[in-house]
């Protein structure tokens, strides 16, 4: 059966340039011995478990932590600021990487407005030895807005 709607255009617009910028634990693994094991209090959680909105249980948790939205044109410096607490805490990542199955992640989500200078996206060096030492990809979701007067009509 062939389907032929098309997929529809998404416009995503930003008064301004900013930056999210946050680490994050995904897996299977109990959300609240990472907490114990390391002294840090997360933004968010999920246990393997919780309930979708569709109803469906979660197979994976969340352990979310250092969400910075507080935009740097040097985004290094913003990535540094959600890994600082983190930093010292290095060998406890990779027992808690070594004792479950997990994923760690640190999400760069620039969001450019079109006519701005858009954030210098390259970490530091400290950022990646972070990122080398405890096994955390660095993911960058970049998102770039459209013009106040574009509409999907529009052919500009």
């Amino acid at each position: 059966m062939k389907d032929d709607r098309k997929p529809k255009r998404v416009y995503y617009h930003t008064p301004h340039t900013g930056c999210l910028t946050y680490f994050e634990i995904r897996g299977v693994f109990d959300p609240d011995q990472v907490t114990e094991l390391l002294r840090l209090a997360p933004e968010r959680i999920r246990r393997i478990g919780d309930r979708r909105g569709d109803g469906k249980k979660h197979e994976t948790a969340i352990w979310r932590y250092g969400s910075c939205i507080e935009y740097e044109k040097d985004t290094a410096k913003q990535m540094q600021m959600t890994i600082a607490a983190l930093v010292p805490k290095a060998d406890l990542l990779r027992k808690i990487r070594l004792m479950n199955r997990v994923s760690m992640t640190l999400k760069v989500v620039p969001m450019v407005r079109f006519d701005e200078p858009s954030p210098s996206l390259a970490p530091s060096m400290q950022v990646m030895r972070f990122c080398l030492e405890t096994g955390t990809d660095l993911k960058i979701d970049l998102y770039v807005s459209c013009p106040d007067h574009f509409t999907e009509d529009s052919n500009d």
